[in-house]
């Protein structure tokens, strides 16, 4: 007799019923306490790409519910085929170690290598002793030390640890063909890597008349160190040539004007003075020829100067008494005893030649002026 199709129904409904839990203990089947688990190493991976880690189950059978733990967090699970083999895909953010689990059962851990991402760049003027910024990225931070290498032909010109992330200032002091390595000293789980950056550096020859963006690195170091300049215009005209000679006189080199490799490195490598006296006012140096213009007891201004062609201009604090605006020879004046001031003139070389004052260039005299006021202590020394 054929059920009436009311009943179609309830009987359907047992069998979904019936069915499920069976599905349910298939897939929640763990291993049982004389089961082993093993896990095989895996081949070395890129860091944040995703791979496998192979396993296998003893005795073998299928269907059984593995877990692959790190850290005791569960990352991938897996089952067994029937061979009692199964594989985790998993992405490699850590070395591990990994374990394998199921039920009770574990397996004896594992750790992964780990090739960790780095990106570099160098930046800067690539100039003799001007500062090289390198930024360098490393992924994950964890994977180890960052060391620079510079090599130049057959010598290392440099080496040290870098932090990861954060500029590092540098600076080469022979212009040539370098090398820059950035290199990771890898932490146990990761492997090593290095990146290479070729960079030229140049030393220009550069005198008056030059033009061009070597002049602009130039002129604006100059002013970024503090030496009287009346622009970064690209040009190598007569302030330029007087900052030039202000920055030899300042390290010690032949004043020439010019720049050559020596003067790129002494102005890359040069330190503000630090003044003889404390608080405001102005020190000329004899010996140098030099004169500083000290605020609050740094130096702010270096300018190049020519005193007494006979050593007469005199030594020892004075006070500035007198100021006088213009002036077709002596010009802007600044008097700090008796007939000598602090003054611009037409003709500023390299070395004492004045009658006795000290003479600064015509285009920063005015500007010069407007720093001194009356009563002003001047310092003047070898």
């Amino acid at each position: 007799m054929r059920p009436p199709l009311s009943f179609l129904p309830v009987v359907l409904a047992v069998a979904i019923v019936a069915i499920a839990p069976m599905q349910a203990a298939a897939a929640g089947a763990v291993a049982n306490s004389g089961d082993a688990l093993s896990l095989s190493p895996p081949e070395v991976a890129t860091f944040g790409a995703t791979g496998w880690i192979d396993g296998t189950l003893a005795p073998a059978r299928a269907g059984v519910s593995v877990d692959l733990i790190r850290a005791g967090t569960v990352v991938a699970q897996a089952q067994t085929t029937t061979n009692g083999s199964f594989a985790f895909n998993l992405r490699f953010v850590s070395p591990g170690p990994y374990q394998a689990r199921s039920g009770s059962v574990s397996s004896a851990t594992v750790s992964a290598r780990i090739r960790p991402l780095l990106t570099t760049s160098v930046h800067g003027d690539r100039v003799v002793g001007q500062p090289l910024r390198l930024r360098a990225h490393l992924q994950p931070a964890a994977a180890g030390k960052l060391r620079l290498i510079v090599i130049r032909g057959h010598h290392r010109s440099l080496s040290r640890f870098v932090a990861a992330g954060k500029p590092f200032t540098f600076a080469l002091s022979r212009a040539a063909r370098h090398a820059v390595w950035v290199e990771v000293e890898p932490n146990a789980g990761y492997t090593q890597i290095a990146r290479k950056i070729r960079v030229r550096i140049t030393a220009p020859a550069l005198s008056i008349g030059s033009h061009g963006r070597a002049v602009r690195v130039l002129e604006s170091t100059l002013i970024a160190h503090h030496f009287a300049l009346l622009h970064a215009d690209s040009s190598f005209g007569a302030d330029t040539l007087e900052a030039v000679y202000a920055l030899q006189k300042f390290s010690g080199l032949s004043r020439s004007g010019r720049m050559s490799a020596a003067a790129w490195l002494a102005l890359g490598r040069s330190k503000p003075p630090r003044p003889r006296l404390h608080g405001s006012y102005i020190e000329v140096d004899k010996t140098k020829q030099v004169l500083y213009v000290v605020r609050d007891s740094k130096v702010t201004l270096i300018v190049p100067v020519s005193t007494g062609a006979t050593g007469n201009t005199p030594t020892g604090i004075f006070h500035v008494y007198s100021k006088v605006p213009g002036g077709a020879v002596m010009y802007y004046s600044n008097y700090f005893i008796g007939g000598f001031a602090i003054h611009g003139y037409v003709d500023v070389p390299p070395y004492p030649a004045s009658h006795g004052c000290v003479r600064v260039p015509m285009w920063i005299a005015t500007h010069l002026y407007g720093l001194i006021p009356t009563g002003m202590r001047v310092y003047i020394h070898y």
